[in-house]
């Protein structure tokens, strides 16, 4: 039984293909597992849990439809004034890449709305690791508001922010900054839907103000991996990623120090270059 599955699934992912289709619907039977759906596609379970609104990846419902790629990697849908060459560096993807995964020409106009592929391996290989600290930048925005003392922009009182802000469009890649466990992947009140990775010197990354996560407590991380979506959750003004760095004895520093130059979050790696690009 198990053979035939597997060559039906070889045929329905080779006939959606055929038809231009991006991703197959997936009904659950009762006594799946997610694990071992993921298992059969060859699809990681950040790409469904991505893709998809599952509570908890460990305890599905029979009949409940699950949407997955038919090839591993990632949905962008375009928004006004987006170029590809922005959307690829939200992705820290090569345009090339992006352009190849869907169809697309130097001459092909993209439009509002419009769902694109992000296949799995271009995605964060244009990503700028500090290589003294090992983190890379999380997401491609602009810094909206620094670590340290402000103004509140709901009270009007100063008061002292424990993170970094990047404002970038809701629906905006987030990737985890350096490996780790997630420990936390929840709603956590003025943070909102937030993401907390614990590293191996005991370190912490918070990523908060989420629209969708995309991994789930006690998974493994790898620097670069894909971890939700920018949003505006809880205490925010607009949608935008709360980044923070907390030390092994619970202090929050400054992400600046531990992150490559904010000029460079993107870096475009080719042959015969200095690896910089992409301000």
């Amino acid at each position: 039984m198990r053979v035939k599955g597997l060559i039906f699934l070889v045929i329905l992912v080779f006939l959606c293909t055929a038809l231009g289709n991006s991703y197959v619907r997936y009904l659950v039977k009762p006594g799946d597992k997610l694990f071992n759906i993921i298992r059969d596609y060859n699809i990681r379970i950040s790409t469904i849990l991505d893709f998809n609104c599952i509570d908890d990846p460990r305890c599905l419902e029979s009949g409940q439809a699950i949407y997955i790629p038919v090839r591993d990697g990632f949905f962008y849908d375009v928004q006004e004034g987006d170029s590809l060459e922005y959307i690829a560096k939200l992705f820290f993807a090569l345009v090339e890449d992006i352009m190849k995964a869907n169809g697309l020409s130097y001459s092909s106009k993209i439009f509002t709305g419009q769902r694109l592929f992000i296949p799995l391996e271009a995605v964060s290989v244009c990503s700028n690791v500090n290589i003294s600290t090992q983190y890379s930048w999380p997401v491609y925005g602009k810094i909206s508001s620094e670590f340290g003392w402000r103004k509140d922009p709901f009270t009007g009182t100063s008061t002292f922010h424990s993170g970094l802000d990047i404002a970038v469009q809701q629906g905006a890649p987030v990737f985890a900054a350096r490996d780790g466990t997630v420990i936390e992947a929840a709603d956590n009140g003025g943070y909102g839907l937030n993401i907390i990775i614990l590293h191996a010197d005991g370190s912490k990354t918070r990523y908060a103000h989420l629209s969708h996560i995309s991994v789930y407590s006690g998974q493994r991380v790898a620097r670069g991996e894909l971890i939700g979506r920018v949003g505006e959750t809880g205490r925010a003004t607009g949608p935008h990623l709360h980044f923070e760095i907390i030390d092994s004895k619970d202090q929050c520093k400054d992400p600046r120090s531990y992150l490559s130059s904010s000029q460079y979050m993107y870096v475009r790696k080719e042959p015969g270059s200095l690896g910089l690009g992409g301000k």
